[in-house]
């Protein structure tokens, strides 16, 4: 139900969990100039407001709405990016008092999202500089970690789009520059510019809920965000590599992919994912890490926002060639229809049973509303992706192994 022009609730009625979820999103075209503001205002949402000035007494409070848990997060998604802040408390029909509960989450939201804790038109100074260090320290562990590296440095070569491309140097830099009145009008330009969509999902009073969002007086905008990027295959093969004191090397491989998500060929490209290193029967785990025993770790990635598809391998350094040469032919034996009927219907049951536990998840029942609402597309009924799944045939995967062309090539020599 769109309340404004880009203010949409949406209502996902169910008693099956114990708790209720309400998920407001906030949805912009991705930029350099706002992803650090968007960052640290997340983290100063969930940690304190004017009613709570304090992160201790913020905890308090939520502990006595029954545990009540606020989480938030920003994220890009192809060429867009997220802020999501979430609510999760029980139902009020498991507590002795009725409907109160609800309408003690209802104004906490709006504590959180009209009275955050400000001071003279910025976040408090104080507490915005010890987010900031939070932040800053959580990234850099994120780089300690050997995968998370090579995929960073992978999408650097991978990308046209500078917003994409992304280095850890220069998020810290934006991190690092942000002020407290800076983050603060990032996101108050969130609250009047971006797509905003609310979630309830559990058990609502619908006509309630409406009222209540109503009282926001939200004003109309108009933004078309377009989460897909796509960008041109390219015959230049790019290639990095750094050596870094770590005792396992990482190797990763991106393919540009033209498919994109929701189209005819996705699920196609999909189940093509799963054969080559989506699952434990795959290809890659299959015949490069247990038969051929050339890496300890080594999976494949399918972003049909980003246009990408990743294989990547933790092996041993001397072992480089062997493993990209093995790993790219199995990617050229999907190509060549070298699988069987058996190996496609376990790949296809593997990705049933992915599509049913997302049936108990809170998280995918918001993320196929959102992502229905977002690309005008069926994305949340499930008997329309199975039926689909059924649908794919041999013909089909080999047509989407075809389509993906290597892009670039990351090695990070592991040195002791």
């Amino acid at each position: 139900m769109e309340l404004v022009s880009g203010i949409s609730a949406h209502f996902i009625q169910s008693k099956k969990f114990k708790t209720n979820k309400i998920t407001i999103r906030f949805t912009a075209p991705l930029s350099l100039e706002t992803i650090a503001g968007r960052m640290l205002s997340a983290s100063m949402l969930e940690t304190a407001n004017k009613a709570y000035p304090t992160s201790q007494a913020f905890r308090r409070y939520l502990a006595s709405l029954y545990g009540t848990d606020i989480s938030t997060s920003a994220y890009r998604r192809g060429q867009a990016h997220i802020l999501d802040l979430t609510f999760t408390y029980v139902r009020d029909e498991f507590l002795s008092k009725k409907n109160v509960l609800t309408s003690q989450i209802f104004e906490l939201v709006r504590q959180t999202l009209f009275a955050p804790l400000v001071v003279d038109g910025a976040f408090e100074p104080a507490l915005f500089e010890i987010e900031k260090k939070q932040l800053l320290a959580s990234l850099a562990t994120d780089m300690d970690d050997s995968f998370y590296f090579a995929h960073k440095e992978l999408d650097n070569l991978f990308f046209h789009d500078e917003r994409l491309q992304l280095r850890y140097s220069d998020l810290r830099n934006r991190i690092s520059n942000e002020s407290p009145e800076s983050s603060y009008t990032c996101f108050q330009d969130a609250l009047k510019n971006d797509r905003i969509d609310f979630f309830f999902l559990g058990d609502f009073n619908e006509v309630e809920v409406k009222e209540w969002l109503r009282s926001f007086s939200f004003t109309g905008r108009q933004i078309d965000v377009k989460p897909q990027y796509k960008q041109p295959y390219s015959n230049v093969l790019r290639e990095g590599m750094v050596r870094k004191n770590v005792g396992q090397s990482v190797l990763e491989l991106a393919y540009h992919c033209s498919t994109s998500y929701g189209d005819k060929h996705h699920l196609a490209m999909v189940v093509m994912n799963g054969l080559l290193g989506g699952f434990a029967h795959s290809k890659l785990f299959t015949n490069v890490r247990e038969n051929a025993g050339l890496a300890y770790t080594i999976s494949s990635q399918l972003d049909l926002f980003s246009g990408q598809l990743r294989m990547y391998a933790g092996i041993d350094r001397e072992k480089r060639n062997q493993a990209r040469k093995l790993m790219n032919h199995q990617l050229l034996e999907l190509k060549k229809g070298n699988f069987t009927d058996l190996e496609i219907e376990q790949t296809k049951e593997m990705i049933r049973r992915t599509l049913l536990l997302a049936q108990d998840s809170q998280s995918s029942l918001i993320e196929r509303v959102y992502l229905n609402s977002l690309l005008g597309k069926s994305t949340s009924d499930f008997d329309n992706w199975i039926e689909k799944l059924n649908q794919v045939d041999k013909e089909a995967i080999c047509k989407a192994a075809n389509s993906v062309r290597l892009q670039a090539i990351y090695f990070m020599e592991g040195i002791e």
